[in-house]
């Protein structure tokens, strides 16, 4: 009988924050290399903004309304308070993607240092384009293609 009620709870909490993904700085980096989040929920008490403001953000309140076409980060104080918020985004729009931010501010700022350097280093190595000697020249073709079908 403990077994089933265990199993039981365990499902139920599993189920609770289906869509909503706590992540570190290395996490998010990886996560956030495949796309932009559409919006960044400041769950942070007033004090904290005003003290370290992050650009662009949505300060979170009880009943705020978004669009999510992207994935939703959730930066607060605390990590149980970002997953306390993400799970409330998670209910009010199922099947979004909510990532949780693990560490705050100082983890966030942190991925969005390690994003711009990756961006700034360019094109990782083996992606290069090089346009083949002779190609830009007028003149004869240096090759002709036939087709067999007409």
């Amino acid at each position: 009988m403990k077994l089933k009620l265990l199993l039981v709870a365990f499902v139920l909490s599993s189920t609770a924050y289906a869509d909503v993904t706590p992540m570190n700085k290395t996490q998010l980096v990886h996560a956030l290399k495949d796309g932009a989040p559409c919006c960044v929920i400041d769950g942070r008490v007033e004090a904290n903004r005003k003290k370290r403001p992050l650009g662009d953000a949505l300060p979170y309140k009880e009943g705020l309304q978004i669009n999510p076409t992207a994935a939703v980060v959730v930066v607060a104080d605390s990590d149980e308070q970002a997953l306390k918020i993400a799970s409330a985004l998670d209910t009010a729009y199922p099947g979004k993607r909510i990532l949780s931010v693990k560490g705050g501010i100082d983890a966030w700022e942190a991925a969005q240092v390690d994003l711009s350097r990756e961006a700034a280093s360019g094109p990782p190595a083996g992606l290069g384009f090089m346009i083949p000697r002779n190609t830009c020249e007028s003149g004869s073709s240096i090759q002709n293609l036939k087709s067999k079908f007409k």
